[in-house]
């Protein structure tokens, strides 16, 4: 159990959520509709916990009650989104603006020639189906086996294999590579 004064709630959240960011970022990410919604989902997570931690709640496995939470926040943005989409005209449900952060923390050189190739290839990716998608996210970002990759999805490894392994292909055909 997290005993905890008023004092030491910002240490305790960011000592928590250095120690979960991972785990909750792969059941986001295996749960999630469209990868533009990770980040608010996200950011919607914790800062539940926050409060949750600022109210004195007990939390004795902060990794089970953050993925609960992840759960509870995925079942009311579909819920919710699905509603929306129902009754509401939706002009535009792409954000550019985070997915283009999310494509700078994923470029790992500085080379401009290979920073535009990355940019393409992620925008190539993007276009595609959001399973193979999480696939690349999960393997390549989050440095997951393909065995863990297929477990985090409830996939076959074959399966996860041969979306990767043809999107790849797909991918040196197509940029030249």
């Amino acid at each position: 159990m997290w005993k905890l004064e008023e004092t030491n709630i910002e240490e305790l959240l960011t000592e928590i959520y250095n120690a979960t960011y991972d785990d909750v970022l792969r059941y986001v990410t295996s749960k999630c509709r469209n990868y533009n919604d990770i980040g608010d989902l996200l950011q919607n997570i914790y800062l539940n916990f926050y409060r949750a931690l600022k109210s004195n709640r007990d939390i004795k496995d902060p990794r089970k009650y953050l993925i609960r939470i992840a759960r509870n926040e995925i079942y009311k943005h579909y819920g919710i989104l699905k509603i929306a989409h129902n009754y509401i005209p939706v002009f535009s449900a792409n954000d550019e603006e985070s997915f283009n952060r999310f494509q700078e923390d994923l470029k790992t050189e500085s080379n401009y020639d290979e920073g535009l190739l990355c940019k393409e290839i992620w925008n190539y990716l993007k276009q595609g189906d959001i399973l193979t998608f999480k696939i690349f996210l999960l393997h390549f970002k989050n440095d997951l086996k393909i065995k863990d990759v297929g477990r985090t999805l409830n996939i076959s490894e074959s399966t996860v294999k041969n979306r990767l392994y043809r999107t790849m292909n797909k991918i040196n055909n197509e940029f030249n590579i």
